[in-house]
């Protein structure tokens, strides 16, 4: 077991000597307090995998010392590492418990659990949560509970970390168990503050040494440069650095105007009038090298509603993913996209990912059933999209309404019939959440539109009303001109050319708004998902800084 001081810098890998949260030194205990110390230096001390996961003894990212436990491969929130604990803990007595834990991604924060499981007296197994706490990207957090028994019943318990929700990968370290009431000191949680580069809680010269020695550079982990950034123009320059020497001489007390970050040009070859083209042979057949689709339940505004979500191969949750919404049409629900033979579009996806088509992305399948399809904007904005983006890693650093609105250009939703009326619905109501829409033979139906006119209308006051400028919402159409949806989505379309708010152009980097007529194909998903195939890789180019 391991007592004697030590230096730990695995929040930030930092050799300078400020003082940060991760750089203290490891608290001494005595050697009979200890029921068992994992440290990761020279295996993974019995620990092993939960669930969906991969379990590691790693050589990096260590709370102390040089070994921590890498947690990867997780596909749901419980998924983590876990260990046998039968021959250390007896039924009925009390000990102290504390693990360290941190993560390494895009997510703006997580929140570990350490967590209990045994079987009970009648034979059922028993979940108990010791602690919890949480913590931001690139820093340790301790959770610890230094008095919790064991009931008497309990038999084959195992601890196990796990997150309260999301799959990110993580890292735990220093893993004790010691006698009732033992007080283990670690990591305490992080918080986030501009300006506060190393995360003790103020603003010093410290944070603004550690500004200027990363300036320009690579930061040791993206919360640190977030926090160097004081006025949020994406990169750390001598703007930042004039604050901060500011702030700490007290010159400054107000945080300057955030930067209007300037969009860079698209580089995307578009074709101004683009046509329908047909899937090439072998994208409807499996892929060699699949995606993933996953089922998912969630509490929706009417009860408990399911989803699917397509996971492009490789996906790595410390990267960042464009989201596509994907609704189905009436008499259809969240299954129809992914599981009967016209539509299969886990199978599109994959090749056009393969193939270079489009980068690799996130789709999601929910279903308006429960809601109606011209009300199901309000389930979508409150619940389907901080559920799946509060799980998956998407460009939203967080699941509030500014952190959506943060990250709007990375962010479609589109559907066929019923669920192109709800695209429409989304677009009035949902505008400053989501940049990109894609409406597939179906008109905007509700009640008191009754012309093409009428529908264009309301959908150019949705506008009109966000205050969003005319290269901040891009609208990609398309349907069959033997489409039974064609005579209602044509007039609607030829009275939105007429307006201002609308920039007619499948080039969406100098217009908005574009209506794909595919010549003799009828109302049907056959049909449809080659019209996505068309259009899908015109979407996410624009804004791409922001």
């Amino acid at each position: 077991m391991r007592k004697t001081n030590r230096t730990r810098l695995g929040a930030a890998g930092l050799t300078c000597a400020v003082l940060l949260q991760t750089a203290a030194a490891m608290p001494v205990h005595a050697a009979d307090s200890y029921v068992f110390n994992d440290t990761f230096e020279s295996g993974d001390g019995g620990w092993e995998k939960r669930g969906g996961s991969t379990v590691k003894a790693v050589s990096e990212n260590a709370y102390a010392g040089s070994g921590a436990l890498a947690v990867t491969g997780r596909t749901d929130s419980w998924n983590g590492a876990q260990k046998d604990i039968s021959s250390y803990c007896k039924a009925g007595e009390t000990y102290s418990f504390s693990v360290c834990a941190r993560y390494d991604g895009s997510a703006k924060s997580v929140e570990f659990m350490l967590s209990l499981t045994y079987t009970g007296a009648d034979d059922k197994p028993v979940y108990e949560h010791l602690a919890s706490a949480e913590t931001i990207s690139g820093f340790y957090v301790q959770l610890a509970n230094d008095s919790y028994t064991l009931p008497a019943d309990a038999k084959d318990p195992v601890l196990y970390v796990e997150t309260k929700s999301g799959t990110t990968s993580f890292y735990i370290d220093e893993v004790i168990c010691a006698e009732k009431g033992t007080v283990i000191e670690g990591p305490k949680p992080a918080k986030f503050t501009l300006g506060d580069v190393d995360f003790d809680g103020t603003i010093t010269g410290a944070d603004l040494s550690l500004a200027k020695m990363y300036a320009g550079k690579d930061f040791p982990n993206a919360s640190m440069k977030k926090a160097a950034d004081v006025d949020q123009s994406g990169t750390v320059d001598a703007a930042d650095i004039q604050w901060l020497h500011g702030f700490v001489t007290g010159e400054q007390t107000a945080y300057p105007e955030p930067v209007k970050k300037q969009p860079e040009p698209s580089n995307f070859n578009y074709n101004p009038n683009l046509q329908y083209h047909s899937l090439p042979d072998g994208y409807l057949d499996r892929s060699s090298n699949p995606g993933q689709v996953i089922k998912e339940t969630y509490q929706g505004t009417t009860g408990t509603n399911t989803l699917y979500v397509y996971l492009p191969v490789g996906y790595d949750e410390s990267k960042q993913y464009n989201i596509f919404y994907l609704l189905h049409g009436g008499g259809e629900n969240e299954n129809t996209l992914f599981f009967q033979n016209d539509t299969m579009m886990q199978n599109i996806f994959d090749h056009m990912i393969e193939n270079g088509d489009m980068e690799p992305m996130i789709v999601v399948t929910p279903t308006w059933n429960q809601t109606g399809a011209d009300k199901f904007y309000t389930e979508f904005r409150d619940k389907v999209v901080p559920f799946v983006e509060g799980k998956y890693s998407t460009y939203a650093e967080n699941t509030t309404i500014e952190g959506l609105q943060a990250s709007r250009y990375h962010r479609a939703y589109g559907g066929f019939s019923m669920g192109s009326v709800s695209t429409w619905g989304v677009l009035c109501n949902n505008l400053d959440i989501v940049a990109y829409y894609m409406p597939l033979s179906g008109d905007y139906r509700i009640n008191g539109l009754n012309t093409g006119y009428d529908k264009a209308k309301r959908i150019a006051d949705a506008i009109d009303a966000s205050g969003l400028e005319k290269d901040e919402y891009y609208i990609f159409c398309a349907t069959g001109s033997d489409d039974i949806a064609y005579p209602n989505m044509t007039p609607q379309v030829e009275e939105m050319k007429k307006m201002p708010q609308f920039v007619y152009s499948s080039d969406l980097s100098q217009g908005n708004f574009y209506y794909m007529v595919s010549p003799g194909t009828t109302h049907w998903w056959g049909w449809v998902r080659h019209y996505i195939y068309d259009i899908l890789p015109y979407f996410f180019h624009e804004h791409q800084n922001e």
